[in-house]
């Protein structure tokens, strides 16, 4: 009996919670809040399933649709890893990498992390976007904030849909387009 008490309390309870939620939906902050979990729950689950990734050792916040990570990883290709994930994941309009540290790095690793963010754009493109691009044949590198993209497209769009996300990234200051077209 007072389990099924302790049950209906704690639904009762939801119900007002989701009852609250739903009532200030329309508010966007509160909308906000709501895509914000969402985004951080999402990129916490495909950091969890990813092996090169250890998802104990990063955390997530999201605010605005900007993530931040944070935490110590263990190696360069983990964190780059890390912010591919993340840029790659619908909602996500910039990630934030101040708190993200490697074990034993002396330097910070921004280029790194700006070729991730230009994959990431380029995948999150792919799966959600409307615009043709070449995710698997474009090669991106990065030295000093200046992109370089090499390899193939099928046709110009996608070259210069690949050249426009990549200066759409936060931290490019220039895009080198040395992309082949095939046609």
């Amino acid at each position: 009996m007072k389990m099924t008490k302790t049950l209906a309390h704690f639904a009762s309870a939801a119900l007002l919670v989701l009852g609250s939620i739903q009532a200030y939906a329309a508010d966007s902050k509160v909308g906000t809040v709501v895509e914000d979990s969402v985004i951080t729950t999402k990129l916490k689950a495909k950091m969890v399933a990813d092996k090169e990734v250890s998802a104990l050792n990063i955390s997530v916040e999201t605010k605005d649709g900007i993530v931040s990570l944070a935490g110590n990883v263990n190696s360069e290709r983990e964190a780059v890893r890390a912010v591919e994930i993340a840029a790659s994941t619908e909602g996500v309009k910039d990630i934030n990498v101040d708190g993200l540290a490697i074990k034993g790095a002396k330097q910070p690793v921004t280029d790194s992390y700006i070729t991730a963010k230009v994959k990431g754009t380029f995948i999150k493109e792919k799966l959600f976007g409307d615009q043709d691009t070449a995710v698997s044949s474009i090669h991106v590198e990065t030295k000093n904030g200046v992109v370089m993209l090499t390899g193939t497209a099928n046709n110009q769009m996608q070259a210069t849909n690949a050249e426009n996300l990549a200066k759409s990234v936060k931290g490019v200051v220039k895009v080198e387009n040395k992309i082949i077209v095939k046609d």
